[in-house]
C-alpha cells in the first residue's frame, strides 16, 4: 500500500518557505554551529542534507546569510519538485498511490489511511 499526502504546488512552496524560516528561527544555525565545535569535518557536514550544507557554507564564511537563505530555499524546493517527478514515475510504471488531501485536519486524514488497510 502507498499512499501519499498532496498539497497545490503553491501551498506545498508557501509550506516549505514557512518551515525554513521556523527551522532558522527554532536555532538550526545553532545546532551546526555545535555540530562543527564538536569536531564534525564540515566536507563530511555538507552532505548530511541540504540544510547542513548551506548553513555550513554559512558558517564557515563561503556565503552570506541572504545567499544561504536564498540558495537553500530554491534547493528544496527544486529537491520538492523532483519527489513529485518520482511519485508521477512511480503511478506510470502501474505503482497505485492513494493520494490523502493534505489541507484535510489530521484525524481526517489518519482515518482515510486506517480505512485503506482495512
Amino acid at each position: 500500500l502507498v499512499t501519499g499526502v498532496l498539497f497545490g504546488r503553491d501551498i506545498r512552496r508557501e509550506r516549505i518557505s514557512e518551515r525554513l524560516k521556523s527551522r532558522l528561527e527554532e536555532g538550526m544555525v545553532d545546532e551546526v554551529k555545535h555540530l562543527l565545535a564538536e569536531g564534525i569535518d564540515p566536507d563530511i557536514l555538507v552532505y548530511y542534507g541540504l540544510e547542513y550544507k548551506y548553513i555550513t557554507h554559512y558558517i564557515t564564511g563561503r556565503i552570506s546569510y541572504e545567499e544561504m537563505y536564498t540558495s537553500l530555499e530554491t534547493a528544496i524546493h527544486q529537491f520538492a519538485k523532483r519527489q513529485m517527478t518520482w511519485f508521477r514515475g512511480m503511478e506510470r510504471r502501474g505503482i497505485k498511490i492513494h493520494w490523502i488531501d493534505g489541507e484535510l485536519p489530521m484525524n481526517t486524514k489518519v482515518e482515510q489511511v486506517m480505512e485503506l488497510l482495512a
